[in-house]
């Protein structure tokens, strides 16, 4: 499947900045919408990594799909203040409602959308951590992102802090930036001790916590890299509770609907 992928891309006629960044936004969209795959698509993009193509404002200089798509990632990593800002808006919205219907639909709306950015946030964080580990991303950069992650202080980057130290702390726990590493734990383990957030978020503070005791080894088991029919597996199994999500979604409409007479 990935070779007949890889031909179809390759044989898209790709020769201006536009059509460019229209190939990284569909790669890319993929990938944070399909992480069960985000291997895949990681190995895509390093594949089509030196694709260049003349840049639109300056024909005699060439941009390259690695800039286009690290431009992207950025872009998308640093989404969050612009998310809290519309997911503020619809409180306020929520708040200032003055009819139940109106205040009904805006708790819907600010749901469907907490869950969006939810799943964007994770999806490309770990496409993030694949593009690293194929040594498209510094670990400069990396630091960076954890740093940021830290900074903001809210469940949503804690959690994504997790999933990102789960992928690549191996690959960042090297001898020259233990020190580093040392001072991120701390704060870690300061969060869970001083029993900060949700109980969720510290459990899996704490997970991030065994895996470096254990060395950075899952202590499931792990027979090394999945095959096909599991990626599928586990893609399905996500499928099914994104279903069972927006089954539970429209039950819920439905209560309410039924409850007002609908």
């Amino acid at each position: 499947m990935f070779n007949q992928l890889m031909k179809q891309v390759m044989d898209l006629t790709v020769d201006t900045e536009e059509r460019l960044k229209g190939v990284v936004d569909l790669v890319f969209e993929k990938a944070i919408d399909e992480p069960s795959f985000s291997m895949a698509y990681g190995n895509m993009c390093s594949c089509l990594a030196m694709l260049k193509v003349p840049m639109a404002d300056k024909p005699t200089s060439t941009v390259s799909f690695q800039k286009l798509l690290l431009n992207r990632c950025q872009k998308e990593f640093e989404k969050d203040k612009v998310n809290d800002d519309v997911l503020e808006k619809l409180r306020h919205q929520l708040e200032a409602a003055t009819s139940a219907s109106e205040r009904e639909r805006l708790e819907e709306d600010l749901e469907e959308a907490k869950d969006k950015a939810h799943r964007r946030s994770i999806g490309n964080i770990k496409f993030i951590g694949e593009l690293f580990k194929l040594h498209m991303l510094s670990e400069a950069i990396m630091h960076d992102c954890v740093v940021k992650l830290f900074m903001n202080h809210s469940e949503e980057s804690l959690e994504r802090l997790c999933h990102l130290l789960t992928a690549i702390g191996k690959d960042l726990d090297l001898e020259k930036a233990r020190p580093k590493m040392d001072h991120y734990f701390k704060y870690i383990e300061k969060t869970v001790k001083e029993r900060r957030g949700s109980s969720r978020i510290r459990f899996l503070l704490q997970d991030v916590i065994d895996l470096r005791l254990n060395n950075w080894v899952l202590r499931r088991a792990d027979h090394g890299p999945k095959t096909i029919e599991q990626i599928h597996k586990e893609a399905k199994l996500e499928e099914q509770e994104e279903q069972r999500k927006v089954h539970q979604q429209l039950l819920s409409k439905t209560k309410k609907r039924k409850a007002k007479g609908w």
